[in-house]
């Protein structure tokens, strides 16, 4: 059964998890990770799946796994916020993944895993791992296909705005009595991170609203003073400012000044390996890192943008990077920008034209073509054949959008 607090579950989870690692008995335990760019939704869930498996399953083995490396973990300013809010120390109770030891054979030590905000298992978890297998699915993404032999349950909701609500969804059907504050206010922090406070005619749907009406009065529980009070229906109860939560997770996360670029392309970040159809033998690897910053005042301000975006693509191997841009005008309104930078190679003209060509005649995104030179002028080497600058004209469409269509380009005829 679950510890009565989420930090002493988690506390718990994370040593004697690394404890049977030691031992040679990981695979015994059930480990839950959300996707590798490493979002409030994706943690949030993570731990939120991993505490509900523990009371259905009545289990001490399940583990939630964060992907980001713990040294990476301050480039999210408001997830350490959210932790903090919950109630626990990320650097004390939170399980990364450079914390955990690969096996003498070099494979994962664990062999049954829960995807939550996400849904296809990673290959550094199946390398050398013929056992591995994936025991559950919370996510809101597009469905790859994946997993559908093993995953039970497998929940995959398209559209719902925050994969948070999906597990607590869970809670309110199966165990609502077990919802903690604690655990209830991290969750409540993913749905209105990912919503931007359910505002109407946003990404919020009905089932975020559910989650959130479900979720509220537990969060309004908490002891914690650095959450801020309203009145609540009728002005007989204080209940937790949402509003005001939501304010200071957005200020929290779009505070990058401090950030470098390599800093700002790893901080949220997926990987793709897509296999192009015109060359089957030879797949590729594709990043898309969502960035809140327009790239007209990036660029010119880092003299190392290009160097560094340069390492990012030599680390990573990769043959396509997009950056995908989020931010405001001086007048307030949303906008969204795309970087694509292409790597050399023997088929990088057939790839440069099938993805200009896709992203171009795309009717959700609506593209506009900008010139390179217009966002850095020092730049002499504008080959627009190697990279490409879009305005997206759609600023709703996020990389829950380019990502399939990337895949979509690369793979199908």
């Amino acid at each position: 059964m679950a510890s009565s607090s989420l930090p002493a579950f988690l506390a718990t989870a994370k040593e004697q998890y690394l404890t049977a690692v030691h031992d040679g008995t990981a695979a015994e335990w059930v480990v839950v990770m959300g996707n590798e760019a490493g979002d409030l939704d994706s943690l949030a869930s993570s731990f939120g799946y991993a505490f509900f498996h523990s009371i259905a399953c009545k289990t001490q083995k399940v583990v939630p796994l964060s992907q980001t490396p713990r040294n990476d973990l301050h480039l999210r300013a408001e997830n350490i916020h959210a932790f903090e809010l919950a109630g626990f120390d990320s650097d004390k109770q939170l399980l990364c993944i450079d914390d955990v030891p690969l096996t003498q054979s070099n494979r994962f030590p664990s062999t049954q895993f829960v995807l939550v905000d996400h849904n296809r298992l990673l290959q550094r978890y199946t390398e050398n791992n013929p056992s591995a297998r994936v025991v559950a699915i919370v996510d809101h993404h597009e469905d790859e296909g994946h997993h559908k032999d093993t995953a039970d349950p497998r929940i995959i909701a398209v559209p719902t705005g925050s994969c948070t609500s999906l597990v607590a969804k869970l809670f309110k059907e199966q165990c609502p009595d077990s919802m903690t504050p604690e655990l209830a206010t991290l969750l409540l922090s993913g749905i209105l991170i990912d919503t931007s406070g359910l505002k109407p005619g946003g990404k919020a749907e009905l089932a975020d609203r559910e989650a959130a009406a479900f979720l509220l009065p537990t969060a309004s529980q908490s002891q914690n003073q650095s959450l801020v009070w309203v009145a609540g229906a009728g002005g007989s109860q204080l209940e937790l400012d949402i509003v005001g939560l939501t304010n200071v997770l957005q200020e929290k996360k779009a505070s990058i000044s401090h950030l470098s670029t390599y800093d700002l392309l790893r901080r949220d970040y997926k990987e793709y390996s897509l296999t192009p159809h015109w060359a089957p033998s030879e797949p590729i690897l594709v990043g898309l890192a969502t960035v809140p910053k327009g790239l007209k005042p990036w660029i010119p301000e880092d003299e190392e943008f290009w160097m560094q975006t340069e390492k990012w693509m030599d680390e990573r191997c990769l043959t396509v990077l997009g950056i995908l841009t989020t931010f405001r005008s001086k007048k307030g309104k949303h906008k969204r920008q795309m970087l694509f930078i292409i790597r050399e190679g023997e088929e990088r003209d057939e790839l440069a034209t099938r993805l200009w060509k896709g992203l171009e005649d795309n009717e959700e995104l609506k593209v506009k073509r900008k010139k390179l030179e217009k966002f850095d002028s020092q730049r002499k080497d504008h080959d627009e054949n190697k990279m490409r600058i879009y305005k997206q004209r759609n600023a709703h469409a996020t990389r829950k959008t380019i990502a399939p269509l990337v895949k979509h380009i690369v793979e199908q005829n």
